[in-house]
């Protein structure tokens, strides 16, 4: 391979990774701002029954649906490596009826299960009527289960052909026709009929189905002009297709990691909303704090943390078919390379994002939800920016091994993580208060990352080093943005002391200041030039000249 093929080939690995995560920035970020006026609508004391059923919700989708669409991608991607389009078809095939009676499966339990959940979740301490509200908010979000299985068998389809625009594109339309839904039916039910805030959580997880119903319907539409091509080549093939028992086979032995590391792997979600509202209590927290507190960390904080998140989200899905053709080719020096800038380039944009959030964690949160309980929400969120860079890290790490074939270490060192952030919760939670819920979470994920790395260095001969030398030189460049946030609070810019509205346009201030201050220090320190062999000015130089034109 030449040096100019490399470097396409960098290049179409890293954009197709990005693009699946600028999708889901996009559905974060509307996902994120419905927040402010969606807690004035259902007031922040319910917030807990929106969070929890979403917490196990969250938990069993993936278990429902991840190992399949991976599996299926990874799949998919290989025989279309090999032209063998047949197949391909065949895989889809099976993936979208395994999806299928998987998602109705896990949709009845949810249903079924929804008063045992729902009494665990609140605990001992819990009202007839507050278990009653839970269970109604759990029921309503089952349907879901079904459907979002159904939309990930399309997704699964043209990730694994590489066409990760219209995987970024269908996450937006989601999102959109989720939050547009939920904040349309939530200010009927409330404004206009006149009903009870606990309505707004009703209609908002009602939405979640509704957000879901529209993807689907416009993968449907471009399915009808794009398939036709596919098929056409698979009706040219002169090679019959892998027996579908065989292929079967293969499915759910790629599935089945990943089915069982998505269990383990939400342990800190799990383990929160099990046990949080019940171990506050038992040391000595009241219940309507508890409550208050799990709605904070589960859902306000979470929110936000999910931004950088989405690069997490964004190179697990783009790395499945440019790994698997590497593995499949041999090509050993490109897989390292690719672990390699999967790291580095989460870290150039991740960092910044959280240590944002860490220093600027009061007027983030006052800006997004107000000054009622701001102490707690700055606290939590504090120490949330930290788990949000090592959960950005931790699925790009697990997604590495299964992909990669190291699947039973990566379940075994998931497993080791979910031990960790067990034995590990109840005593950070009795010593150093209800913030050591998120730093059992933080060790659980330093775990998972330090064993998956050393066994990717050992098994494929992975070296850190300069990935190493780059996070130092983002820290710094970190570092000399914070100079620039202290500058401006010299110079009266205190956000807090002012008006939200007032603090949004301060914020913004912050910034435009930080981003130009940390790309002009990381381009001092030549991060860009070594992660992406360009500088900033030839990174931005064609986006400039297209902008130039069509003005």
């Amino acid at each position: 391979m030449t040096e100019k093929q490399r470097e396409r080939t960098k290049q179409s690995f890293i954009m197709g990774s990005l693009t699946s995560s600028a999708g889901v920035f996009l559905s974060k970020a509307i996902g994120l701002f419905y927040m402010v006026p969606f807690t004035a609508l259902a007031t922040e004391q319910n917030m807990a029954f929106y969070s929890a059923p979403y917490s196990y919700y969250s938990i069993l989708l993936q278990i429902c649906s991840a190992g399949i669409p991976y599996a299926a991608a990874a799949v998919i991607a290989k025989y279309a490596s090999r032209n063998d389009w047949k197949t391909v078809m065949l895989a889809r095939k099976i993936s979208k009826g395994i999806l299928c009676v998987s998602g109705f499966v896990f949709a009845v339990l949810f249903a079924l299960c929804s008063g045992i959940l729902s009494r665990s979740t609140l605990g001992a301490l819990a009202t007839p009527e507050d278990i009653a509200t839970m269970q109604k908010a759990f029921m309503i979000l089952s349907m879901a289960l079904f459907l979002v299985p159904l939309l990930s068998s399309y997704r699964s389809f043209y990730q694994g052909l590489k066409d990760m625009r219209v995987y970024a594109d269908s996450q937006v339309i989601e999102q959109l026709g989720r939050v547009l839904s939920l904040l349309g039916l939530s200010y009927i039910a409330v404004k206009v009929l006149r009903m009870a805030n606990i309505y707004a959580v009703y209609m908002a997880v009602l939405a979640t189905s509704i957000g879901a119903m529209i993807a689907i319907f416009f993968y449907d539409r471009y399915d009808r002009r794009n398939i036709g091509h596919y098929n056409r080549l698979a009706r040219s093939q002169d090679s019959e297709a892998v027996d579908s028992r065989d292929l079967l086979k293969e499915l759910l032995l790629f599935g089945l990691p990943y089915f069982i590391g998505s269990i383990v792997g939400n342990s800190q979600t799990l383990v929160n909303t099990r046990f949080f509202v019940s171990c506050a209590t038992q040391l000595g927290v009241s219940y309507g704090d508890a409550r208050l507190l799990y709605g904070i960390i589960q859902l306000q904080c979470d929110k936000l943390t999910s931004i950088p998140q989405v690069l997490g989200i964004g190179f697990s899905a783009g790395i499945v078919p440019y790994m698997t053709i590497a593995l499949e080719g041999k090509n050993y020096t490109q897989l390292r390379r690719n672990i390699r800038e999967c790291l580095e380039t989460t870290l150039f944009i991740g960092m910044p994002v959280c240590f944002v959030m860490l220093v600027l964690a009061r007027p983030v949160y006052y800006i997004m939800y107000g000054g009622a309980n701001l102490d707690y929400g700055e606290h939590c969120l504090q120490f949330a920016a930290v788990l949000a860079l090592v959960t950005t890290i931790t699925p790009i790490c697990s997604s590495m091994m299964m992909t990669l074939k190291l699947r039973k270490e990566s379940i075994i060192y998931l497993c080791f993580g979910f031990i960790v952030k067990a034995a590990t919760f109840y005593p950070m939670m009795k010593y150093t208060g209800y913030t050591g819920a998120i730093t059992s979470s933080i060790f659980c994920s330093l775990s998972i990352i330090y064993l998956d790395l050393a066994k990717l260095s050992s098994r494929f001969g992975v070296s850190y080093r300069q990935t190493g030398i780059y996070y130092v030189r983002i820290l710094t460049a970190c570092l000399a943005m914070n100079g620039g946030f202290a500058i401006l609070r010299i110079l009266g810019f205190t956000i807090t002391e002012a008006s939200r509205i007032k603090a949004l346009l301060q914020f913004g201030v912050y910034g435009i200041v930080g981003m130009v201050i940390y790309l002009a220090a990381a381009n001092m320190l030549k991060i860009p030039q070594g992660i992406f062999r360009k500088s900033l000015k030839e990174i931005a130089e064609p986006y400039l000249n297209r902008l130039t034109r069509r003005a």
